[in-house]
This record gives structure tokens, sequence and C-alpha cells, in this order.
């Protein structure tokens, strides 16, 4: 970011350097005379080229679009930032989440391992059936423990990003699903990448402007004084029209340049193809992620409720046995990590559909 800004002060900066003048030239002629022969005549002066009118409105048009390009990057920058900050939030909010289901667990595992317990004290059960539900509510217990150290590692990286030196504790939102509206899809030639493709087709157009001007003719004016062997000395003045000769060369840096403006242009196109193409798979995935979190929605989270729900109570009661009970919770675990881990998805691939579109 910081980068970023001195790019956009300096390109301003450069703007009032466009009326570019070259060195004046302090010159000393030597002429032959009849009278004196010769070295007869000296001559000392100063002579100076004006800047030509084109050439200075092609500078000033070139540091303009210069400038231009240096703001479409800062805010290409400043795009990506929010985009990896967007992405970490989620990913903390997913986390989160993740932690809740596992407390869920943690709680069934403590629960149906002090049955199995008291179980085993009085003989009903196997100490292989007691160890393995304790090992159960350990797992669950270092599970969250892994959440919470992934929790740390994304603060410290917030904080990175945002530049901080003191720790940072995010305020959460819950994790909820995100949207994006098919009629924003017309907006992906306003994303900052498309914009900063812009801007560099127009720093090309203007550089086949510079070089244009160039073969325009520019004036020169200079003051001397002229000495003579017997003592006379007589002012003088003198004006200048620079052509430029070398037609050959200024053509052919002119032909470059329009080959340049074209590839530009034809990059800029195949970016913009590119991230429609990018687009079309993001709102593919996106399809496929509401179909599955409406089959979520409309089955699975009914289903993982009522299985998390009855299956302490079934153990507790003698219904199922352990094999059962691990069954049954590692069933509902799956519908709703699978759900968390979708709804991570569908979130993730509206972020960049946002960040195709510019939002």
């Amino acid at each position: 970011m910081k980068a970023a800004l001195i790019q956009v002060q300096e390109k301003t900066i450069l703007k009032g350097a466009a009326k570019v003048w070259e060195p004046a030239e302090f010159f000393h002629n030597i002429a032959a005379d009849p009278d004196y022969g010769m070295f007869g005549a000296t001559a000392f002066g100063l002579s100076q080229a004006f800047p030509g009118r084109k050439t200075t409105v092609a500078n000033r048009l070139y540091a303009d679009r210069q400038r231009t390009l240096a703001e479409a990057g800062l805010n290409l920058t400043k795009q990506q930032l929010a985009k990896s900050v967007r992405e970490l939030y989620l990913h903390l909010g997913f986390i989160g989440s993740e932690a809740a289901l596992y407390r869920r667990l943690d709680s069934l595992y403590q629960e149906v391992a002090a049955v199995a317990d008291k179980r085993y004290a009085a003989g009903e059960v196997a100490l292989a059936e007691k160890l393995a539900l304790q090992d159960k509510a350990a797992q669950m217990r270092l599970a969250l423990e892994t959440t919470g150290h992934e929790i740390e590692f994304d603060r410290v990286v917030l904080r990175q990003l945002l530049g901080l030196s003191e720790p940072v504790s995010p305020v959460l939102q819950p994790f909820e699903r995100m949207s994006f509206s098919l009629a924003d899809t017309a907006l992906v030639g306003n994303s900052a990448q498309s914009l900063f493709n812009r801007a560099s087709v127009g720093v090309a157009e203007s550089e086949q402007a510079i070089i244009q001007a160039a073969r325009a003719p520019t004036f020169a004016g200079g003051l001397f004084v002229q000495a003579l062997p017997n003592g006379i000395v007589q002012p003088g003045w003198q004006l200048a029209l620079r052509v430029p000769l070398a037609a050959k060369s200024l053509r052919a840096g002119e032909e470059a340049s329009g080959l340049r403006v074209q590839s530009a242009g034809a990059s800029y196109q195949a970016e913009l193809l590119r991230q429609r193409n990018d687009m079309a798979h993001l709102l593919h995935e996106q399809e496929k992620y509401e179909i599955l979190l409406g089959y979520y929605q409309a089955r699975g989270k009914t289903l993982a409720e009522e299985l998390l729900r009855s299956a302490a109570l079934n153990y507790r009661s003698g219904e199922i046995s352990f094999v059962e009970l691990t069954q049954v919770a590692e069933q509902a675990t799956h519908i709703e990590l699978g759900y968390l881990e979708n709804l991570f998805g569908l979130n993730l691939t509206v972020i960049e559909l946002k960040t195709l579109t510019g939002q």
C-alpha cells in the first residue's frame, strides 16, 4: 500500500515536467573574413531550443495516464488486501462454527463416557468400551484445541495484513450464507484488475502520441556577440527551425509504438475474457453449493440434530451399543461438517465473484 501510494505521488509530480526544456547551448564560432583572414570573426553566444507544443501536450497526456495507471494499481492493491481480509474473516467464522460443533460433540461424549464409567463399575460393560468412549471425548477436546490454534494463527496473519504491531481481536459476524446477484455480472469490466489493464492501454497510446509529436518541427533562438580583430564588437540574434530529418527511424518508432498499443489492447481483451470465463465457472460453483446447502436446510439439518439428540439418550437407556453410538454420532458429524465446508466454499465463491465485479 505504501509503495502504491508513493507511485501515485510520483506520477502526480511528474506532470509538472511535461514541458521539457533541452539544455541551453553556449557556443563559440569562428568565421573567415575577407579582410582579416581565416580566423577573422569570432562569435560568442547562447542558444535555446523551445519545447514543442505537440510534445508538451503529449507529455502531459502521458503524465495523466501514468497517474491513472498508478491510481489503478493502488486500487488493485486495496482490492487484493480487502479480498485477503474478507477471506481471513470468513475462515475465522468457519473455524468458530467448527469449534461450536466440536463442543457439542465433546459434551455428548463426556456424557456417555460418564454413563460407561458407571456401567463399568457395575460390571455391565467391558473396560475396552469405557476406554474407547474416554478416548472419543479426548479426541473432541484435541479437536477443540486445534481450532484454538488455528484462530490464533489467523489473528497473527490478520495483524500482519493490517500492518499492526499489536495483537488484534477481530469482532466476528455469525457464519452465515453470503449472496451474489446475477444482475451484477455485467460489472466485470469495473473490477480493479480491469481498470488497471485499461489504464495500461491508455499509457501505451500516450507513448505513441509522444513518438508522433517528435516528428513535429520546433523552434530555437539565441543571442550572440561577434568580435572582429580591429576591436569592433557587434551584437546579434538568431532564430532556427529544427526539423527532424531521420524520418525512417521516427517512422519505425511510431510503427513499434502502434504495435505496443495493439498488444496492450489485446492483453486487456484477453484478461477481460479470462475474467468472464472465471465468472462463468464461479457461477457454476455457486449453483452447486446452493444445491448442497438447500439439501441440508431441507433434510440434513433436522436429521443431524435428531441423531445427536437421540444418541446419548438411547445409549443411556441401553437401546444402542457403543458401536451404534459412534456410528450415529459420526453420521451426524459428517452432515454438520459437510454443511460448514459447503457454506465456506459458497462464501469463498461469492468473495471471488464480488472481486471480479469490483465490489
